[in-house]
């Protein structure tokens, strides 16, 4: 019988993931706190316990696929946490997004209690994550690595960076970069094009088409203007790059293109658009044109 799996955080990527190992055949134990979540993961053939201390005493290895820095301390570290939970077998694999100070530090804690630990932050969105071709970055103890290899490989492609905790956020941090300033440009792009009088439909796909052109372009313009929902939140997009910003402070690299960016999504913040679709950066963009 395979290894029960624990998964701490079911929201979009979480949810995607305990559906991916249930339908492998994986016994999966889930904790979240929303009701509705709940249910949808006891649906799915997930079992849901109280607590994530419940969750390491019930699983082997635990998943951690919650939003924040505080959420990841919290869920590993406080009061009916992972730590308090654990056992002969346990690891803890983090692939949340989040700060790499953080993440040394509960690495460390982690590592105090001879637990495992992965840093292994992950880009691609959940759709990728059915499809099995997330790209998962992965930094910890080679043994650990190749002991969780099977379970990763279900979700995506392992590109493993090194041993030193912190070194995948990193990685990952530089990833979003990339990601936080194609959007802020995309909706750029869109609202260049209306204000002019053009088909902004024509304007992307010319411009999707040629050198500038990526998948992302391409995926990001056609959410916009098919209003389909896009591939992530707005909430989770301001908080990364505000990870990005702090990494540009302690590597004293000044971000100027990813600077003026950042300033898209903390006005996202003060319109309290933090459960927004990623594509409703337009709505800011937009306002801010108007001024």
């Amino acid at each position: 019988m395979k290894e029960t799996l624990g998964i701490i955080g079911l929201g979009r990527m979480g949810m995607a993931a305990a559906r991916k190992y249930l339908q492998a055949g994986y016994p999966v134990v889930g904790y979240a706190r929303r009701k509705e979540v709940v249910d949808e993961f006891t649906a799915l053939g997930g079992k849901a316990v109280r607590n994530c201390k419940e969750v390491a005493q019930e699983a082997g290895k635990v998943i951690i696929y919650v939003l924040n820095d505080q959420q990841v301390i919290e869920v590993i570290t406080g009061e009916n946490g992972i730590l308090e939970g654990v056992h002969e077998g346990s690891g803890v694999i983090c692939m949340a997004t989040i700060d790499v100070e953080n993440l040394r530090m509960v690495e460390k804690r982690c590592s105090e209690q001879s637990v495992p630990f992965l840093d292994c932050p992950v880009t691609g969105g959940p759709q990728r994550i059915q499809t099995g071709t997330l790209t998962i970055i992965t930094a910890g103890k080679k043994d650990f690595v190749e002991e969780c290899k099977e379970i990763l490989e279900l979700q995506g492609r392992i590109v493993y960076v090194g041993e030193e905790p912190g070194l995948a956020q990193a990685v990952k941090h530089c990833n979003q970069l990339l990601v936080g300033t194609t959007q802020a440009v995309t909706m750029e792009v869109i609202t260049l094009a209306r204000r002019q009088g053009l088909d902004p439909k024509l304007v992307c796909n010319v411009v999707g088409s040629g050198v500038a052109g990526s998948d992302y372009f391409r995926m990001l313009a056609g959410c916009i203007l098919e209003n389909k929902p896009s591939m992530g939140g707005l909430g989770q997009m301001c908080k990364d790059m505000g990870l990005v910003m702090s990494d540009s402070r302690r590597a004293k690299v000044p971000l100027v293109v990813g600077s003026a960016a950042y300033q898209y999504y903390l006005a996202a913040l003060a319109l309290g658009m933090e459960s927004a679709e990623t594509s409703d950066l337009i709505h800011v963009v937009d306002r801010f044109s108007k001024a």
